[in-house]
């Protein structure tokens, strides 16, 4: 699951304007994985780059995944089903993921999912860039208690989507290590889950702190262990975070 991934072009279409053609912006491709992201075209307004991307292993294609831009259309979120055939005592047929790049200026996201709230199936496992501060997962945050603060409004929508936040296996570690060596690392990316995947034995997560993994990015990526079926190999992926290396128009 990325948040503000490095598009690229990958092909050219026709234009009427250019005569080598417009350059068709997608995501990058590996034979082993499948990417989950709706077309987009930064001519368009509203179909401008989608800042969340998802990618399934195709060892998972026996879950069917599917891109559910039928329930979200907004370059913010994404939702992704599984279809498990047995999955474990708790664990809904339909898998639910959640991906997230919630603005620091807007938290567009935040606002959109509260809204959508009541349409959205149950979601079983949400992360992403939140981009909110809290003393609740960073001890060197503050509180923040007014209502109508970012962290407030979060806490609405897990109520909301009855999920809750989960600390990772090494609690505490920052997940954000700004560029700036006098700025303060913080926790931003986070991961929420239903009670039903939090009860499961073997279901975490923790922070990799290995710099080299962090791809050039700010953000450090985020493992987390998810065991869903009953009959298939546990689900076990990571969550990477990466800036953009490049604009396509």
């Amino acid at each position: 699951m990325f948040q503000e991934p490095g598009w690229k072009g990958v092909r050219r279409q026709p234009s009427t304007k250019n005569k080598e053609g417009n350059v068709a912006c997608g995501p990058p491709l590996h034979n082993s994985w499948r990417p989950f992201t709706e077309a987009f075209d930064n001519r368009d307004e509203d179909r401008a780059a989608r800042r969340v991307l998802t990618y399934i292993n195709r060892r998972l294609d026996v879950f069917k995944p599917q891109l559910r831009s039928d329930i979200i259309k907004h370059r913010d979120t994404s939702l992704v089903t599984l279809h498990l055939p047995q999955p474990r005592r708790g664990i809904p047929h339909e898998f639910n993921i959640l991906n997230v790049y919630n603005d620091g200026e807007t938290h567009a996201a935040v606002h959109e999912l509260i809204r959508i709230s009541e349409t959205l199936p149950r979601i079983s496992l949400c992360a992403g860039d939140f981009n909110i501060q809290d003393r609740t997962w960073d001890e060197g945050a503050v509180n923040q208690i007014r209502p109508s603060s970012p962290f407030m409004r979060l806490q609405e929508l897990f109520t909301d989507l009855e999920i809750q936040y989960v600390h990772p296996v090494n609690r505490g570690t920052p997940t954000r290590i700004p560029d700036d060596e006098n700025s303060r690392a913080s926790v931003i990316d986070l991961v929420a889950a239903s009670a039903a995947l939090i009860n499961q034995e073997g279901f975490h997560y923790k922070v990799k702190v290995d710099d080299r993994e962090r791809w050039g990015s700010d953000h450090r990526p985020l493992q987390i262990e998810v065991p869903i079926s009953g009959s298939e190999p546990e689900m076990r992926y990571m969550r990477r975070f990466r800036q953009n290396d490049r604009e396509c128009f």
